[in-house]
């Protein structure tokens, strides 16, 4: 079984001012990709722009549909400027074009004095320095940071190899996605041995100001508890919301055609503490999952992930209640995913399962919550603060959980793609 992690590099804005050939390089890209994907599915589908999951992709995509595929590269590359390269590459790996909406450059790691092969993409580690050419426009070079290069180094120990890497743009999706800065994606893989499950880590995701709350559970009972974040951390995420709100209310009072220089001064402040905010969230993350997969990885226990349903989530979004907590939702899906991906690097069986903190696990009733989130039972007199109840549940369907996570879940098409093209 193979098990890939990426590594984004971002662009810099710099580079980006002084070379706007890189900025339209990448777009052309984007939007090549973009039009093939569409093209590609409405014929395979019918539909303009249909909802597929990555297995429903998978069974879409096979083998028959491969000329069909490389005829529209042919047909849409060119427009957009793409050279033979491009075209090549994209044929080559057509069905990875279509789960990750960017074309697959080859590409080359240099850790010693390793000959140089001519790769699309070069990343010397011992200079630190990402060098992209071959893409019809003069190379260009990007500076890893320091904490890059470690990455790579870790990941080098673990045994991967450099696979494949991406230039694309960041989008944030949803109902009007908005777009970032430019970075490339290097891709690493390693075969991995799924680990057989001697215990759970059970997570129960909330708002962060609620706390993520992690349980061990081993033979059928709970026998070691952590949660997420520090509570000075809640605290100075508090503290930085009431000002972004603050400054969001004198901005909206600011005429910009008449004070223009107080409404650049107000948007940067904002744009300051939305970045502190972002960081801080991202350390939380971060933090939280490397200790739940260190656990999980020290007793060799399946991860079971309690999450909030999409719909649920975006009702909470988009509800009326109070935006002072609202923001404590940011991050879940971050975490989320870190920890999908972690496990699946590291051979970890990873769930994801409904435990109900609202359902009572000793008679089924719906319970009702009390005051400090405690939830009672109203048939049978069960009482447990809202966050131990899903540990209950872990609890009560040990074994049922521990024969679910034994279920392959980790080769998904839009993984394995970068070697089975």
């Amino acid at each position: 079984m193979y098990a890939y992690r990426t590594l984004r590099v971002e662009i810099p804005w710099k580079l980006i001012e002084e070379r706007p050939d890189v900025l339209d390089l990448v777009t052309r890209i984007h939007l090549a990709a973009k039009e093939y994907v569409r093209r590609l599915l409405k014929e395979l589908t019918g539909q303009e722009e249909p909802k597929l999951t990555a297995e429903e992709l998978d069974r879409l995509l096979t083998l028959d549909k491969r000329e069909l595929a490389r005829q529209i590269i042919e047909e849409v590359f060119p427009k957009y400027g793409l050279g033979r390269y491009f075209i090549d590459q994209g044929k080559v790996f057509w069905r990875d074009v279509v789960f990750h909406r960017s074309i697959p450059l080859n590409v080359q790691l240099r850790v010693e004095d390793e000959r140089d092969t001519s790769k699309a993409v070069f990343v010397d580690l011992k200079s630190g320095i990402v060098r992209v050419r071959k893409t019809g426009i003069p190379p260009f070079a990007i500076r890893l940071e320091k904490g890059n290069v470690t990455w790579i180094r870790e990941r080098l120990q673990e045994g991967a190899k450099l696979k494949l890497a991406f230039l694309d743009i960041n989008v944030r999706r949803g109902k009007d996605p908005t777009y970032g800065g430019l970075y490339i994606a290097l891709v690493f893989a390693r075969e991995v041995t799924p680990v057989e499950p001697k215990a759970l880590v059970v997570i129960d995701v909330n708002r962060l100001d609620h706390y993520v709350k992690v349980g061990l559970v081993v033979d059928g009972r709970v026998v070691e508890l952590l949660k997420f974040p520090r509570k000075e951390r809640i605290r100075k995420l508090e503290k930085i919301h009431i000002h972004i709100r603050q400054l969001s209310r004198a901005l909206a009072r600011v005429d910009e055609d008449r004070d223009q220089r107080r409404a650049l001064d107000l948007q940067r402040q904002l744009w300051k503490l939305e970045t502190k905010r972002y960081g801080i969230i991202r350390d939380v993350v971060i933090n939280a999952a490397c200790e739940i997969i260190k656990l999980a990885r020290e007793r060799q226990a399946a991860i079971v992930v309690d999450t909030i349903e999409d719909d649920t989530y975006r009702e909470l979004r988009e509800g009326n209640w109070r935006d002072d907590k609202k923001h404590f939702l940011d991050g879940l899906g971050q975490l989320r995913r870190r920890l999908k991906e972690s496990a699946q690097w590291y051979g970890l069986p990873y769930l994801e399962e409904r435990l109900y903190s609202t359902v009572c696990p000793r008679c089924g009733v719906k319970m009702v919550e009390e005051n400090g989130r405690f939830m009672r039972c109203p048939a049978c007199g069960f009482r447990a603060h809202r966050d131990n109840v899903p540990m209950i549940w872990a609890e009560r369907r040990y074994r049922e959980l521990i024969e679910k996570v034994k279920q392959p879940t980790f080769s998904t098409p839009a993984t394995v793609t970068f070697l089975t093209s």
